[in-house]
């Protein structure tokens, strides 16, 4: 086993807070090699070396992008067994799995080795855990990075708050198993699981293991209409307002006419201008975090 950490992780509270994590971490029994990442993209990298020199279980220490970039690593190995310590901002893929944030919890859940398949999402040729934000929610994403003095729920709280005004929709042309849409959009949400961003419910009854993606679509709106909508994301209503279309899909084709901002569970990336697809990878993925028997 080996745990990569991201010490920029939680807005680089988890750099600063590593040796007392470390200490528990030992407490608890679990004392293993460690390797700490030094850029965008190194968990990936380390991730991937690992499992080539013969580690089993990569365990991502950090929040949703780390776990995203651990899973990429163990994609392009061909092999490998995802742990999680959900210690970031988010931690929607922790919540997706079922995996308490509470870390002698947590670390419970990883000695148990009890294993899952879920789903992985592919977009163009990386790969997704649990979600994928475009327009006013790459915004978004991007603006509650540069947050430093609030993190967590309250981070992407407000900068969704910011970004409200500041957002132009894109128009975009998408097809997705019988759906279609031509015009502008506000956001694109797919997803492996119920929430994005900390607790936005955008696709409140998505699974990571049911061979599908959930979608919600926003079609262009002024600032105004944006407010009540923003509420509506926050309780799992946004995809019955008018203007909004939920569908689940197994392979989607969007054309852009322009860039668009978007995050890979919660990496910011920009989308470039001309045609992305995006399709699921059943089964694609082993986990640590099989729920505990009733």
């Amino acid at each position: 086993m080996l745990v990569i950490v991201n010490p920029a992780a939680a807005g680089g509270r988890l750099g600063r807070q590593w040796p007392r994590w470390q200490s528990l971490l030992e407490s608890l029994g679990m004392r293993v090699p460690q390797a700490f990442t030094r850029a965008p993209g190194h968990a990936t990298e380390l991730a991937e070396e690992a499992v080539e020199k013969g580690t089993e279980t990569v365990v991502a220490a950090g929040g949703d992008g780390t776990i995203c970039e651990v899973a990429e690593g163990l994609h392009r190995a061909g092999k490998g067994i995802l742990g999680i310590l959900p210690l970031g901002t988010g931690n929607d893929t922790a919540r997706t799995l079922g995996i308490p944030r509470h870390l002698p919890a947590a670390v419970a859940t990883l000695r148990r080795q009890k294993a899952r398949r879920i789903d992985l999402m592919q977009v163009g040729e990386r790969v997704v855990v649990n979600a994928l934000g475009l327009g006013l929610l790459g915004t978004i994403n991007r603006r509650a990075a540069r947050l430093k003095k609030v993190r967590g729920f309250a981070a992407y709280l407000a900068a969704a708050v910011y970004s409200l005004a500041r957002y132009r929709p894109t128009r975009i042309n998408l097809e997705a198993n019988g759906f279609s849409y031509s015009g502008p959009l506000t956001i694109l949400a797919v997803q492996n699981g119920p929430t994005t961003g900390g607790g936005f419910r955008l696709t409140p009854a998505a699974t990571p293991d049911d061979g599908t993606l959930d979608a919600c679509l926003v079609e262009g709106t002024g600032m105004w209409a944006r407010i009540p909508r923003l509420w509506a994301g926050l309780r799992g209503h946004l995809h019955r307002w008018r203007g909004s279309h939920s569908f689940t899909f197994q392979s989607l084709r969007l054309h852009l006419e322009s860039p668009l901002d978007a995050h890979l569970d919660g990496n910011p990336w920009v989308v470039p201008a001309g045609t992305l697809h995006i399709r699921v990878r059943p089964q694609a993925l082993t986990v640590l975090g099989a729920p505990e028997p009733n």
